[in-house]
């Protein structure tokens, strides 16, 4: 789950403020197998990876996520 945990916070990291359900468009388009997303993004959640507001998804900007990386005027 670590190789799908980690193409799923690049997925939010490159489009900020997704939905669940664009987050799994996005995972179809870009051959992610995983089919539990939720459970990821849970996952993610618990582990403040991602923020969740409004049933929309941001990663936070800490590590490899940094603003100089993944600069989007939404963030």
């Amino acid at each position: 789950m670590d190789k799908e945990y980690n193409q799923i916070l690049v997925l939010v990291a490159e489009s900020p403020g997704t939905t669940l359900k664009e987050i799994t468009d996005m995972a179809a388009d870009h051959g992610v197998i995983d089919t539990d997303i939720p459970d990821v993004l849970s996952e993610a959640l618990r582990n403040d990876d991602l923020l969740e507001f409004d049933d929309r998804y941001w990663v936070m900007r800490k590590g490899k996520y940094g603003f100089h990386q993944y600069d989007h005027p939404e963030t």
